[in-house]
Parts: C-alpha cells; sequence; structure tokens
C-alpha cells in the first residue's frame, strides 16, 4: 500500500510539472503582442512595408521554434505518465506487496493476507484441528492400526498318484495309477494389527480355507461356484513390558512363536494357547543374539468320560484316559551367531511334547470322519424304568462346513496305528535346526538349511498273531531329515530365487497331522522339491513348485506286507504361485 501511494504521489507532481510548462511557453507570445504600455498617438510617417514585413517573418520563425519545443516536451511528459500508470498498475497486481528494504524501520508494517486467503487459511487449520483430534481420540481407544495380506492364485497338477487296491491286470499285487487331477486354488488373508500404549499390541487376521482342516488355507475354486468360507486365522493380544526389554508373553491364536521347518509344523497352521518369548542381543561378540521361547498350547478339550467294565464297574484307567486333553508343551533356544562379516549362523534347538495323543483313536480326530458321542435318553414307561444309551456317530469332517466338500486332503493322520486302533506311539520330538546365511553377494545370497528331529517316545506296534494273539513289531521309524539350499531373493523387481530340499520322513518321526501338507503323504515318504522363485514386481512374486514323493516303504508302510510286484512309482505334484502382498 505505501508503494502505491509513492507512485500516485509521482504521478501528480508529473502532472503539475507539465501544465507549468505549459503555461511558461505560453507567456512570450502574449509579451511580444503587447510590450510595454501603448503608445501615444503620432504624426510621424508609419515605417515602410518592408520593414513590417521582416519582422512578422521573425516572430512567425520564433513561433514554430517553440512549437517544436513545446510538442518534444509534451510527448516526453507522455512517456513519463505513462511509465507511472504501468507501475501503479503493477503495484496494485500484486497484492500491495511492499518492498520494506528502502523503507525506515519505523514506518515498516505487518504485511496482511487479502480476506479470501485469511478465510482459506482458517478453514484449513480448522480441519486440521479436527482431525488431529479425530485422531488422538482413535488412538485412545484402539492405538495405532496398520493393515497388511495377501492375495495368492495357484494352479496344481498331480501325476503318477496310486492307489493300494488290487491291482487290475495283476489281482496278487497292489496299487493302480489314477487319472490327472487338475484344480484351482485361491488364498486371501488379511491381516490388521495395532498397539496400544508402549506395552501392548494385538492382530487379528482372516483367511480362507476349508475351516476344518488347520494346515491350509487353500480354497479350492469348485462347488458349483458356492460362496467360500472366510474365517479367523489369527486373533491375539501381546505383553511387550519396558522393565523387562526383550520379554513378549502373548495369547489367543497366532503364528508359531519358534524357529521350526515345515518338518514338524505346516506354514499355515497357527497354534492356539500362550506363549512367552526372551530375547537379548549382543554387540562385540561373535554371539549376536540369544532367545529362549516357552508355550502351552491346548489342541482338544474333553468332557469328563465314565467307562465301564464288561462286569458293570467303573474303569477308573479309562475314564480318566477318555477324559485326559490334548496339548503341545515345548521350549526352545536360539542363538545367531556372525563369526565374520556377512555371515550368518543360526542354531535352534526344541522340545516338543504332545500331550494325551498316545491315547486317543487317530481317526475320530484327525481322520474324514469325526466320531462323535450321542447321548440317547429313553423314557420310562409303566414296565421299564428310564434308560440312558451313549455311542458314537461318525460324521464327515467337511460336512460341518456347507459348500466344502471335495476340497481335497484333509487333515489325516499316517502314523502307525495298533491293534485297538490307537496310535501306536507318543510323540516327544527333539527338533535340532542349523541355518548357514552368505550374504557376500548382494543379488545371490546363499542360505543353507539342515533340521533334524527325532521322537523319544516311538513304541512298538501291535498286530494280530497267530489265533487271535498280540504281536509287537519293533518300531525304529523315528527320524525325520530336512536339507535344504537356497540362493538368491525376491525384494526387488527382476529378482530370482532358486531352491532345492530333500525330505525323509519316517513312519511315527511326527504327528502327521500337523506338519508339511503338500506332501502326498505325511510320513514314510522321501521326497524332492524343487522351486524357482521371479519378482515381477516388489509386491508380487512368481513361483513354481515342483514336489516329488515316493513311499519309503511301498504302499503299506513298515508295518504292513506289500505284496512282490505291487507298484511305487513317484507321485508329481507341480503348483505354479502368483503371488500378491500388499
Amino acid at each position: 500500500m505505501t508503494r502505491l501511494t509513492i507512485s500516485r504521489a509521482l504521478l501528480a507532481c508529473a502532472f503539475c510539472f507539465g501544465l507549468g510548462l505549459a503555461a511558461r511557453a505560453q507567456s512570450p507570445r502574449a509579451g511580444r503582442a503587447s510590450i510595454g504600455p501603448a503608445a501615444p498617438a503620432s504624426t510621424e510617417a508609419a515605417p515602410s512595408g518592408n520593414a513590417g514585413l521582416e519582422e512578422v517573418k521573425r516572430a512567425l520563425l520564433e513561433q514554430q521554434e517553440e512549437i517544436k519545443r513545446m510538442r518534444a516536451l509534451i510527448e516526453e511528459q507522455s512517456q513519463v505518465i505513462s511509465e507511472l500508470r504501468q507501475r501503479v498498475e503493477e503495484t496494485a497486481g500484486q497484492a500491495a506487496t511492499v518492498n520494506a528494504s528502502n523503507i525506515p524501520v519505523s514506518d515498516r508494517v505487518t504485511p496482511q493476507a487479502p480476506p479470501a486467503q485469511q478465510d482459506t487459511e482458517e478453514r484449513l487449520a480448522r480441519v486440521e484441528g479436527q482431525t488431529r483430534k479425530t485422531h488422538e481420540a482413535l488412538m485412545k481407544q484402539l492405538g495405532s492400526i496398520t493393515f497388511s495380506g495377501d492375495l495368492r492364485l495357484r494352479y496344481e497338477g498331480f501325476f503318477g498318484q496310486l492307489n493300494a487296491l488290487s491291482n487290475a491286470e495283476n489281482p496278487a499285487a497292489l496299487g493302480n495309477e489314477l487319472s490327472t487331477r487338475n484344480r484351482f486354488r485361491v488364498r486371501a488373508r488379511l491381516a490388521i494389527r495395532g498397539k496400544v500404549g508402549e506395552n501392548f499390541d494385538w492382530g487379528l487376521r482372516l483367511a480362507t480355507g476349508s475351516l476344518a482342516n488347520s494346515v491350509s488355507a487353500n480354497q479350492t475354486l469348485t462347488d458349483f461356484f458356492t460362496h467360500k468360507p472366510f474365517g479367523i486365522d489369527q486373533a491375539y493380544l501381546a505383553w511387550t513390558p519396558r522393565r523387562v526389554p526383550g520379554l513378549r508373553i502373548q495369547g489367543g491364536k497366532f503364528e508359531v512363536p519358534w524357529t521350526r521347518t515345515e518338518l514338524t509344523i505346516d506354514n499355515d497352521l497357527n497354534p492356539d494357547g500362550f506363549s512367552q518369548t526372551y530375547s537379548r542381543d549382543f554387540k562385540n561378540s561373535a554371539l549376536k543374539n540369544l532367545t529362549l521361547t516357552a508355550w502351552q498350547l491346548p489342541m482338544l478339550e474333553r468332557t469328563s468320560a465314565f467307562v465301564r467294565n464288561p462286569d458293570g464297574t467303573v474303569n477308573v484307567s479309562q475314564s480318566r484316559r477318555g477324559g485326559r486333553d490334548l496339548a503341545l508343551y515345548g521350549a526352545q533356544v536360539r542363538a545367531r551367531f556372525e563369526p565374520a562379516e556377512k555371515v550368518g549362523l543360526t542354531l535352534s534347538l526344541a522340545d516338543l511334547y504332545f500331550s494325551g495323543t498316545q491315547f486317543i483313536t487317530p481317526i475320530q480326530f484327525f481322520g474324514s470322519q469325526l466320531q462323535l458321542p450321542v447321548t440317547v435318553t429313553i423314557p420310562a414307561t409303566a414296565t421299564t424304568p428310564a434308560q440312558t444309551v451313549t455311542t458314537q456317530v461318525a460324521i464327515p469332517r467337511d460336512f460341518l462346513v456347507p459348500g466344502n466338500g471335495n476340497l481335497g486332503v484333509s487333515v489325516a493322520n499316517t502314523n502307525a496305528t495298533g491293534r485297538d486302533g490307537r496310535l501306536s506311539s507318543g510323540y516327544n520330538l527333539v527338533d535340532v535346526i542349523g541355518r548357514l546365511d552368505l550374504t557376500h553377494s548382494k543379488r545371490w545370497p546363499v542360505m543353507l538349511l539342515l533340521d533334524f528331529v527325532t521322537n523319544t517316545q516311538a513304541r512298538d506296534v501291535s498286530v494280530a498273531g497267530p489265533g487271535g494273539s498280540t504281536v509287537f513289531l519293533n518300531n525304529d521309524e523315528n527320524h525325520g531329515y530336512w536339507a535344504e539350499a537356497q540362493v538368491g531373493k525376491t525384494r526387488e523387481r527382476g529378482d530370482w530365487l532358486f531352491g532345492y530340499a530333500f525330505i525323509r520322513l519316517e513312519k511315527d518321526a511326527v504327528l502327521t497331522p500337523f506338519n508339511y501338507s503338500d506332501l502326498i503323504q505325511q510320513s514314510d515318504i522321501r521326497t524332492h522339491r524343487f522351486q524357482v522363485n521371479y519378482a515381477a514386481d516388489p509386491r508380487v512374486v512368481l513361483t513354481l513348485t515342483g514336489i516329488v514323493t515316493q513311499r519309503a516303504n511301498g504302499l503299506l508302510g513298515p508295518f504292513g506286507t506289500t505284496l512282490a510286484g505291487s507298484l511305487n512309482q513317484p507321485t508329481t505334484r507341480i503348483q505354479f504361485d502368483t503371488l500378491f502382498r500388499f
């Protein structure tokens, strides 16, 4: 505004200056027309005609020169006025911007925004304030929240499958080749993670898959386009106290909290229960981290049992077994070493104790048919008292989930069973894992892994002998091996990863309903797995997997008699995956 006032004053001064010059230019002409007082009449003769003419010419020449000077002055004034007008217009268009560099300090004023700009800034400030209040309210109620998940599309083919029936060409042998199976599957998972204050965090994840299958989140695209189930895959609350750095205690349904391979626990299995983890890092030492983990995971809660002997007395031992709950208890110690730059070595030792499994009939809990107890009360009549009858009813597991028939491999058990139909062995797994990471090449890091597991509660298997007697077969099928190598990574676009794994699982090495579900059967196998991964994008990975599996002891296993000439060819399972992560 100050600059605008100064410009207008300059314009007014220039205009007055021009008027003054114009008046000054007109004054000489008036003096020449009447110079001095009027002369009295004279009787002297007038000057001659030639002298008067010369005087008139001289006066005209002077007037022409004066007109030229006035015209030049007017043109100069017009140019000055135009420049002043242009400055005024530019100053007005700049929203009264003040150039205070040449103004004394006492004359400076604080610039003010136009009313429209002030209104916009006030509205933005109100919106920001309201957003801040809403965020603070949500933080107080829910804490910070993040979303993540993945979507995987899979083609899967089975080649070279066999059954264990009498051979069509040679009835004295077993095994028939089955037709090739092809299917398309989808896995979708949505995870929500949150934090409440500094000590608590929680998680919730939903996933597709048959609700009756705990070791797979895949959903087969079948069943005449029916809706696909979407169930709770994880739901947990964890406490990490500030006073004990490195301690984490969680409960609910969560990811496996200890280091393992799919030799013992499938990647899609999320156990229920509680876990405690303490982790500590070390500096200036080859030992970089030490982690201790313990877990208590109830698998099956059963009602109280009441079993009678044939004579009607109570069988206390069977009643206790029939009412015993199943659970998985365990602990692990894991150490991370860095003996040299770009070399990492991780060693872990774990014990997994499956409590109560030696007293159950696997088909009752792990097979495709669930054996459910049913109690029927017969009311009293005039001649008989009321009676209660208890029995078992078989219900297909998949029938509990509408629209999920024929989903493929269900939770099953391939461990050895005794003559009474129960599991022959108990399961206490000692699991030792060693992993070596070599990161000398940024693009082609190398990972080498070896996993060895042994079941310390393997028991001999009872079978029917001559004359109805019971015969026990030696059971030394209690070891498992997993050897794996990987080269490459899939973190950035254009990355490649190549992998190979060799898997050998004996009959009773692990409790089979919970380990690697992509094997043609989950124990008594020898398997080669090949993988090729390509990162089309940091969030999109293409994977080709080939799984070649052969039964190590024939179609009937180590405790059955496989007839001579029976088939035992490898079965090949091909998977092509497209995985999108967000």
